[in-house]
């Protein structure tokens, strides 16, 4: 058997001679769309192959059971990576369900970013890790109950710091590290306790940290001098308190110092982290999201600004950062930060073939944020189908 780190049958291929030309294993090559593979540093029109649940070289001969699909006039991509999003449905009352919130967007991997926490993992992870088609992953909160709505409580006297580290040994192939806010409304008097606290653990861990930053209780000088190399800061772009923008209207000099020794900085739109005015500042300033994810939750999900992945990518290129940077931030960089850069984020032959399709589509859209800030754009990406090991489990009526 050959596998990839996904948690279904999808990713198991089963090679008996009498199943090679069965469903189990999909011979298919695609024409005429242009790649963008910011792994690989292609950008063009290209053919790509995959057989079973691994792409191949585009050269590799037919044979009888190859499946051709015309994709002229189209996009191809790595399947993206929703890197922030909470996806611990009926377990917290904010969460939204794995699969109907990815696949369909051209999603085949997405992190949830800390809905559980020690008190309810093993919960999570049997009735929504393994029980979903797509490809998830998790940061755990450092908060025991998780990210309820009333009961977060990031006090690091509250850690249960054995449990954690049970956790982090069960599991290694799904936790990529720890969640905590920074928020001043939710860590009050605690201060920057809480990073301090994260930060050591993480250290024993041998992970990252995750930091919701929205309003945050010191400056965002104070706070991003925190960060290590390879930490999180989440919701980079949003518009409460202290930003990542100076009053001179460009990029603080100690978020781009951040940057340059390591620190990852993620849009993690959401309802309410995302500000326009921020984010026009940004890229005008040539500060581009490392990474691109939706936050997608009950309250942002299908709902004005979010809606879903592909319209914060749609609205990211209307603020004028370009297709291919988008790509690379919703794909071969979240893989990197995942430590998985030539298994998926990429369409590397040998990489598993999660692959998105879309159509980057001529049409007028007006894109808002909850500060009441406008950006008209002239182009929506519009997603056709979306393979996951190599199975089809979306494709758009018309295509």
């Amino acid at each position: 058997m050959k596998y990839c780190l996904y948690p279904s049958y999808f990713c198991c291929r089963l090679e008996f001679p009498a199943l090679e030309n069965t469903m189990l294993n999909p011979d298919i090559l695609i024409t005429g769309a242009h790649i963008i593979d910011p792994a690989q540093g292609i950008d063009g029109i290209q053919p790509l192959r995959f057989i079973g649940d691994r792409i191949v070289a585009p050269d590799t001969p037919p044979s009888s059971a190859t499946e051709f699909i015309n994709a002229e006039g189209y996009y191809l991509f790595p399947g993206l990576i929703d890197f922030h999003a909470h996806v611990f449905y009926r377990g917290t009352e904010y969460s939204v369900p794995a699969d109907l919130a990815t696949l369909p967007y051209g999603v085949t991997t997405v992190v949830d970013a800390g809905s559980a926490g020690c008190a309810n993992y093993e919960s999570f992870h049997r009735q929504v890790i393994s029980q979903s088609l797509v490809r998830i992953k998790s940061f755990l909160a450092a908060s025991s109950p998780g990210q309820t709505w009333d009961e977060e409580n990031q006090d690091p006297a509250k850690y249960d710091i054995p449990k954690i580290k049970a956790l982090f040994r069960r599991y290694p192939d799904t936790l990529l590290g720890l969640k905590i806010k920074q928020e001043a409304g939710v860590v009050g008097e605690l201060g920057v306790k809480p990073m301090h606290a994260a930060v050591a653990l993480a250290e024993e861990l041998g992970c990252s940290v995750a930091v919701h930053t929205t309003d945050p209780v010191v400056s965002t000088q104070e706070l991003v001098g925190l960060f290590r190399s390879g930490d999180i800061y989440a919701h980079a772009f949003h518009g409460k308190g202290s930003t990542i923008i100076g009053g001179d209207g460009h990029v603080l000099t100690a978020v781009k110092e951040a940057r340059q020794r390591g620190v990852i900085f993620d849009c993690a739109h959401g309802r309410s982290h995302f500000s326009i005015k921020t984010a026009r500042s940004a890229i005008n300033d040539g500060f581009y999201p490392d990474i691109i994810s939706s936050d997608s939750s009950r309250f942002s999900f299908n709902t004005s600004p979010t809606f879903n992945l592909p319209w914060v990518m749609s609205k990211l290129l209307a603020l004028g950062m370009p297709l291919y940077d988008i790509i690379a931030a919703c794909t071969a960089t979240p893989a990197r930060v995942m430590k998985m850069p030539w298994e998926i984020g990429t369409l590397a032959p040998g990489a598993c073939a999660d692959i998105a399709l879309f159509k980057l589509a001529q049409r007028n859209a007006t894109f808002t944020d909850i500060h009441g800030e406008i950006q008209a754009g002239e182009n929506l990406l519009i997603p056709q189908m979306t393979f996951l090991a190599g199975e089809k489990v979306f494709r758009q009526n018309g295509f």
